[in-house]
């Protein structure tokens, strides 16, 4: 998910605009369900925090709800994610703790859960995949 992707009547309201200066502090009120493409995510949800004039990146809050997992996709660009509070797990089972970073290449494929709940901070150049469950 990108913030091009929002719609324009979208208001954030943890979103302070002062010049060309922007801050954003989470409201609850902003969650709003997260998709891969037209492919919903159930539990979990972002907020779109802000993005390079150029294009280079854009950045979200990503909040996943306990017992939450993603399917399998692949990222199209490099993506970093610190974690803000909970615990993000990998699909090889590596959790990853509030304060730390995780940094998947693009190309990489994996899936991510959280047992109890999670919010993460995203910062990418582009979105995911849905790798088809086909088998091939």
């Amino acid at each position: 998910m990108t913030t091009a992707q929002l719609p324009d009547e979208m208001v954030l309201f943890g979103l302070n605009v002062k010049g060309a200066r922007r801050w954003y502090a989470i409201d609850e009120r902003d969650w709003r369900p997260m998709f891969i493409g037209d492919t919903p995510l159930p539990g979990f949800s972002w907020i779109p925090v802000g993005e390079d004039d150029n294009g280079a990146w854009t950045s979200y809050w990503m909040r996943l709800q306990p017992g939450a997992r993603s399917l399998e996709h692949r990222h199209d660009s490099t993506e970093l994610i610190m974690i803000l509070e909970g615990i993000f797990t990998d699909d090889d089972g590596a959790d990853f703790l509030p304060g730390q970073t995780v940094c998947y290449a693009a190309g990489s494929r994996h899936s991510t859960s959280s047992a109890q709940g999670c919010t993460v901070l995203v910062v990418a150049h582009t979105g995911s995949t849905v790798v088809s469950n086909a088998q091939g």
